[in-house]
C-alpha cells in the first residue's frame, strides 16, 4: 500500500511528498501504540473512490436531477423551436396580407382618380348655376359613399389580416399554457 511521507521545513510547517512505495503494511509504519487502533485502521482502509451504500442516495439524486435537467433542456429547446416556427408562420401571413392590403389601396386610389376625372368633366360641362349645384351635391354624395365603402373594405381586410396573422402565435401560446399547467399539476 502506498504511504505519504512528510518533511518539516525550517519554519516548522510540514511538506507532504508523493506516495512512497513500501513492502511493509501501513500499520507497521505507525508507532506501536497506534497500530491496532480502530480509528487508524478505518482511516487507512478508507478509499473515497470506493462505492458504498452511503453514496447511493446521493448518486441516485444526482442521476435523477441530471435526467430532469436533460428533459427540461430538451423541452425548452423544442418549445423554442415551436415558438420560432409559429412566429415565422405569423410573419408570412402578415407579409402576404399586407401585400393584399396595399393592392386594395392602390385599386381604390385608381378608382377614385378615374371618378375624380369624370367628375371634373361633368362639372366643366355644366351650363347653369343650378345644374352645377345639382352635380356638385350628387358628386359629394358619391364621393362620401365611395369613401365609406373603401374605408369599410380596408377596415375588414385589416381586421382579417391581424386575426389570421396572430392565429399561429395564439395557438402556440395556448399549447405552452396547457403544457405549463400540466407540468405544474404533475
Amino acid at each position: 500500500m502506498a504511504d505519504h511521507t512528510t518533511k518539516k521545513k525550517a519554519s516548522g510547517t510540514a511538506l507532504v511528498a508523493g506516495p512512497v512505495q513500501s513492502d511493509q503494511p501501513a500499520s507497521a509504519k505507525l508507532s506501536p501504540g497506534m497500530a491496532g487502533s480502530p480509528f487508524v485502521m478505518a482511516t487507512l482502509s478508507f478509499n473515497p473512490l470506493r462505492k458504498t451504500d452511503i453514496f447511493k442516495p446521493m448518486e441516485t439524486l444526482m442521476t435523477q436531477n441530471k435526467t430532469q435537467y436533460d428533459k427540461l433542456a430538451n423541452d425548452a429547446a423544442a418549445a423554442g423551436k415551436e415558438n420560432v416556427e409559429a412566429f415565422l408562420r405569423s410573419t408570412n401571413i402578415w407579409v402576404k396580407g399586407t401585400e393584399d392590403l396595399i393592392k386594395t389601396c392602390m385599386t381604390l386610389a385608381q378608382e377614385n382618380a378615374s371618378k375624380n376625372s369624370e367628375a371634373i368633366k361633368t362639372i366643366m360641362g355644366c351650363k347653369t348655376l343650378n345644374e352645377l349645384t345639382e352635380v356638385q351635391n350628387k358628386l359629394a354624395q358619391e364621393t362620401f359613399d365611395g369613401f365609406m365603402a373603401g374605408a369599410t373594405k380596408l377596415s375588414e381586410l385589416t381586421v382579417k389580416l391581424t386575426t389570421d396573422a396572430l392565429e399561429p402565435i395564439n395557438d402556440q401560446v395556448s399549447k405552452s399554457i396547457k403544457k405549463a399547467t400540466e407540468s405544474v399539476a404533475a
